[in-house]
């Protein structure tokens, strides 16, 4: 993703994430991202989603001034589509 002159690098989750989000059109719980992006299928807690989500967030609100480009919705997440 870029904006002008400003690059944002992504890892390969981060970028499934996104893509994922983006698919959905709909918000997206926390286990189905767990087990679609990250291939878990445990009833573990995790935070590994959250913990990825609030990372990407800060990337993209450091590079593109966008605090609400994932919108975090009952138990998941999804791509604010409005902007």
């Amino acid at each position: 993703m870029s904006s002008n002159a400003n690059k944002l690098k992504l890892t390969e989750k981060e970028i499934n994430s996104i893509i994922y989000l983006l698919k959905a059109n709909k918000p997206v719980k926390i286990r189905e991202l767990q087990s679609n992006v990250w291939g878990y299928q445990s009833q573990l807690e995790t935070h590994t989603v959250e913990t990825h989500i609030y990372r990407l967030r800060k990337k993209i609100s450091k590079v593109f001034k966008d605090k609400n480009f994932i919108l975090s919705k009952d138990d998941g997440y999804e791509i604010n589509k409005k902007e």
